[in-house]
């Protein structure tokens, strides 16, 4: 699959608009996300993290936001022994502000099946939050830990190496 089309002018950025998202966005969000980090040699642990993060946030745009209109994906620095972040962003058009105070969400109530997805979002983040933007979108962002590579090759970045 040839990611040129989507990736940014940065090596390890990328974003996806609305329209790669079929009927389900959380599922079709998580596996464009995955299979772009696999595809630059991103660490499993990271790939099944970030997996589980932006399926949340997907998740949640199109429940509370009425659709995903955006992905993004950045990895960096672009020194492969240094430890890094990946940042995942989500676009929508939600009113609500998801997070509170600390970038943390006010735990729910019980055992409830749904509502828990921003919890879990935040228990894996180093930090997250969320943004309005001057068009009415809402930014909802997350910072992951991205462990430093014992080898990379040339250009790569941590966790993250090689195929650009």
């Amino acid at each position: 699959m040839s990611w040129s089309s989507w990736e940014t002018r940065r090596r390890h950025a990328v974003t996806w608009g609305r329209h790669a998202f079929g009927t389900t966005p959380s599922r079709d969000a998580r596996r464009l996300a995955c299979a772009w980090l696999a595809a630059h040699d991103c660490d499993g642990e990271v790939i099944a993290c970030a997996g589980l993060v932006v399926a949340e946030l997907a998740a949640n745009s199109a429940e509370h936001g009425g659709r995903l209109d955006a992905l993004c994906l950045d990895v960096f620095p672009s020194e492969p022994r240094a430890p890094g972040s990946l940042i995942v962003g989500v676009y929508d058009l939600g009113r609500d502000h998801p997070f509170h105070a600390g970038g943390r969400r006010l735990p729910g109530e019980g055992l409830r099946e749904r509502g828990r997805g921003l919890g879990i979002v935040a228990a894996l983040s180093l930090e997250c939050g969320a943004a309005r933007l001057h068009d009415g979108h809402q930014h909802v962002w997350c910072r992951l830990a991205v462990p430093p590579r014992k080898a990379a090759g040339p250009g790569g970045g941590p966790g993250v190496h090689g195929g650009g």
